[in-house]
């Protein structure tokens, strides 16, 4: 079937989209592909004209997504050409389930598929440089990916291989010369030739107090000629779930201690045969360190044996150098990684690095994966006071990337100008400015000339001093003073919600917290252990707060989810907000409640007021939360049945983006007077659905005409 999908492909292979049920302006479609297929062109059958598409991989499959130039009310044949040469310019939104893109044939941004990106560098295609297979676990995009390195240091992605794999990396596990890839708890054989599918078990046994993030790393560390295992883990036996911080901020959850292991290869690398695990030590006492220590086993300071860098417990790095003799490796004490300009840290938090001499000087550098998906690289200068120093961070880059920043993406397009924001975990909002049919690359907002950037710190965040790195910011738009200009609010990882006020589209001319004027003290989550200031809004974490005129009275609104969960509507008193009330109702009569968990289960509501059904009054549209059953879809709708009294009417979406939290915008995209879906996900990613696919998935997809 694949050769025959090719082969229609090279002539040009025609389809027929199926008929909905009314007629609709740029309708989508999409038609599944080989993934040899890079890029498509697709034709009307009858007219000859070319209608807008892109070609994007969706998890398992590989689609082409294109708009209609029917009017759907009817079946419609179209052909598609693939590997045009040159290729063409993607339409930014299909509305078939597709990625947003930037809409332009130029876009180079960094390299990143999904959340959690794992880099695992080696010379795919032979050329003698380095190429990269790329792992990601999450549920949008989670997979195996090819990437090749082009002449100019830019990488193309070319193929997935199979599914993700957690905490990889590569090693020859089996002595037959041939790359195999390794996971936390399974290894799959040549995956050049084989890619994901010739799986097995690991063939050791993992130590029965490393139950959760076992790390796998094949390394000759004794130099004896035959590879041996170092394996990683972190126990989080002694994790409090749901802990909380005493009144003076001090954790009370405990911590997840990492742990490294010694498998030696007592057999040979063809037939290896592993001893039982043996705890490494560093100045007599095992390692512990906080969170997944990946171990990175080289000759760190260029003296013949093996040194060893451990990740720590959020950003940074730690190096124990061999002090042994001979085949007797004996590690001294952690030090700290550094740059010349101070401590050697990434961006952000939970990542991944492998050993590989990048720039090929005959040092080791390091390859890492970032939470946010990107991959970074550090260049080893050479030893500096005893330990290897390193240069600061550079990110790969990629041609004909879709849109993204960061992990979790929360997006907001704003209605007047068209500009995108979009939040993210790192506690950023990336401005991305349009230009009437296309998105510049993304800038970070600045305050005062520095990069916006909330983080949690040490006890910011309900979950505990492991999230100190996170934001998870969430904004939105509206006209606040009335001048017709777009102001900004957005809430993060405190609950603070702040507004933004803005010079130029995209310039910061204003930043501070919004204003209540209490009438007692301020409002709080319970299980906060800090108060807020007396005039400070302070909601339950990472939810999106709304600026709306909703009970139309000609002055703006803020809404957003309260201290309890509830949906909350701020009124303005002056240049402040009045005390929330809760004007919001289910049909019961119980206020309308967005999230009535506690701790780290609270919040994460992203709502959205605006009329759905166009019947005339605001409905309320919002994200899946953090429901267990699946099936309760990725954007779920509430009716407002009158007077603001809602009935839940269920999914707007299937379960296709589940995983976190969704974050939707309801939007006229390409302004027909049916609203649109725009849905960010936790791979970083904003998905496109037009009306036609929310109200008739079961058209969406062509048949193939013999």
């Amino acid at each position: 079937m694949i050769a025959e999908l090719v082969a229609l492909f090279a002539a040009g292979m025609m389809v027929e989209a199926p008929a909905y049920s009314k007629a609709w302006n740029d309708a989508p479609a999409r038609c599944v592909v080989d993934e040899s297929v890079r890029t498509a062109r697709v034709f009307d059958a009858d007219s000859g004209k070319e209608a807008p598409s892109k070609t994007q991989q969706r998890r398992g499959k590989r689609y082409v997504f294109f708009t209609r130039t029917d009017d759907a009310t009817a079946a419609h044949r179209y052909r598609i050409e693939a590997n045009p040469e040159p290729a063409p310019i993607p339409v930014v939104f299909a509305g078939g389930g597709d990625m947003l893109d930037y809409g332009r044939a130029d876009v180079v941004a960094d390299l990143g598929v999904g959340l959690w990106g794992a880099g695992m560098p080696l010379d795919w295609d032979g050329d003698g440089d380095w190429d990269l297979l790329y792992s990601c676990t999450d549920r949008c995009q989670g997979g195996v990916y090819v990437y090749l390195q082009g002449p100019d240091g830019v990488f193309c992605q070319t193929a997935r291989i199979g599914d993700g794999i957690e905490g990889p990396s590569l090693g020859d596990l089996d002595g037959d010369g041939k790359l195999d890839i390794i996971g936390r708890t399974v290894w799959c054989a040549d995956v050049r030739k084989n890619g994901m599918a010739q799986s097995a078990p690991l063939p050791f046994t993992v130590p029965a107090d490393a139950p959760r993030n076992f790390t796998v790393r094949p390394v000759d560390w004794d130099g004896d000629g035959a590879v041996d295992i170092l394996a990683a883990a972190k126990d989080v036996r002694g994790v409090v779930r749901d802990a909380r911080y005493d009144s003076n901020g001090k954790w009370l959850g405990g911590t997840a201690n990492g742990y490294v292991w010694f498998y030696k290869n007592t057999g040979s690398n063809a037939a290896p045969v592993y001893a039982p695990p043996v705890a490494l030590e560093a100045e007599d006492r095992p390692i512990v360190m906080n969170g997944d220590p990946f171990p990175c086993a080289a000759d760190w300071d260029g003296d013949g044996d093996m040194d060893l860098i451990c990740s720590g417990p959020c950003d940074d790095f730690f190096y124990f150098e061999n002090l042994g003799v001979g085949r007797t490796p004996i590690l001294a004490a952690p030090r700290p990684l550094m740059t010349a300009k101070g401590p050697m840290r990434i961006g952000l938090c939970m990542m991944i690095p492998v050993v590989c001499d990048w720039n090929r000087d005959g040092k080791p550098d390091l390859v890492v994966g970032e939470e946010d998906g990107r991959i970074g690289v550090f260049l080893n200068q050479g030893v500096v006071q005893g330990a290897p120093q390193f240069e600061e961070e550079i990110f790969l880059r990629e041609e004909g990337a879709a849109l993204k920043a960061g992990g979790l993406a929360a997006p907001w397009l704003d209605e007047s100008t068209r500009d995108l924001f979009l939040g993210d975990t790192a506690g950023c909002l990336t401005w991305f400015r349009w230009t009437g049919n296309s998105f510049e690359a993304g800038q970070r907002l600045e305050v005062d000339g520095a990069p916006l950037r909330i983080q949690a710190g040490y006890n910011g965040s309900p979950q505990g001093p492991n999230e100190r790195k996170w934001g998870y910011t969430s904004p939105s738009t509206g006209d606040v003073n009335g001048d017709g200009k777009p102001d900004l609010v957005f809430s993060n990882c405190f609950g603070r919600v702040t507004l933004i006020a803005f010079e130029a589209p995209g310039r910061v001319y204003s930043m501070a917290p919004v204003s209540v004027a209490w009438t007692d003290d301020p409002l709080c989550p319970a299980w906060n252990w800090w108060k807020p200031a007396p005039t400070e809004l302070i909601v339950q974490w990472r939810s999106r707060p709304l600026l709306v005129d909703y009970d139309k009275d000609g002055m703006c609104d803020l809404l957003s989810i309260d201290h309890e969960g509830f949906l909350a509507a701020f009124k303005p008193q002056g240049n402040q907000f009045a005390p929330g009330i809760r004007p919001f109702r289910m049909e019961d009569g119980s206020p309308l409640s967005l999230n009535d968990r506690l701790l780290g289960k609270s919040g994460r509501a992203n709502p959205q007021l605006i009329d759905w059904d166009g019947d005339g009054d605001l409905d309320l549209i919002r994200d899946s939360g953090l429901n267990p059953d699946k099936e309760a879809g990725s954007v779920v709708w509430y009716e407002n049945i009158g007077d603001f009294i809602f009935k839940n009417r269920g999914a707007l979406l299937g379960p296709i983006l589940e995983g976190h939290n969704t974050a939707p915008q309801a939007i006229d995209w390409d302004r027909d007077g049916h609203l649109d879906l725009l849905v960010g996900a936790e791979d970083g990613h904003v998905y496109c659905f037009h009306r036609a696919m929310i109200e008739e998935p079961h058209r969406l997809d062509v048949t193939i005409v013999e």
